[in-house]
């Protein structure tokens, strides 16, 4: 499903090209939110961005902190406002209109 809208952070400070947004997992039906790069798939734990995340299952794409499985698998998606909120992170995302 397309979005209406995009939920960022910033600028990836990794590669400069891509914009860090928020990524969900909801492996074992528990919800999970990280930060990932969707040009450089860097990951971070939250919204500050002052912890990267390198380790997990596969050492080849992005992995959620919280499980360790890929973020590209059918458990996890790109965050809606509403997950954004559950998470607690609205305060430190933008929003733009796409």
């Amino acid at each position: 499903m397309v979005l209406p809208y995009l939920i960022y952070v910033r600028t990836c400070p990794s590669c400069g090209d891509g914009l860090c947004r928020v990524r969900v997992c909801t492996h074992e039906n528990k919800l999970a939110g990280c930060v990932v790069c969707d040009e450089c798939e860097s990951v971070w734990t939250d919204p500050t961005m002052s912890e990267k995340f390198t380790e997990g299952i596969d050492s080849y794409t992005a992995s959620c902190p919280d499980c360790g499985r890929s973020l590209w698998e059918d458990t996890s998606h790109w965050a809606d406002i509403q997950e954004v909120c559950l998470l607690g992170w609205y305060d430190k995302v933008k929003v733009a209109r796409t």
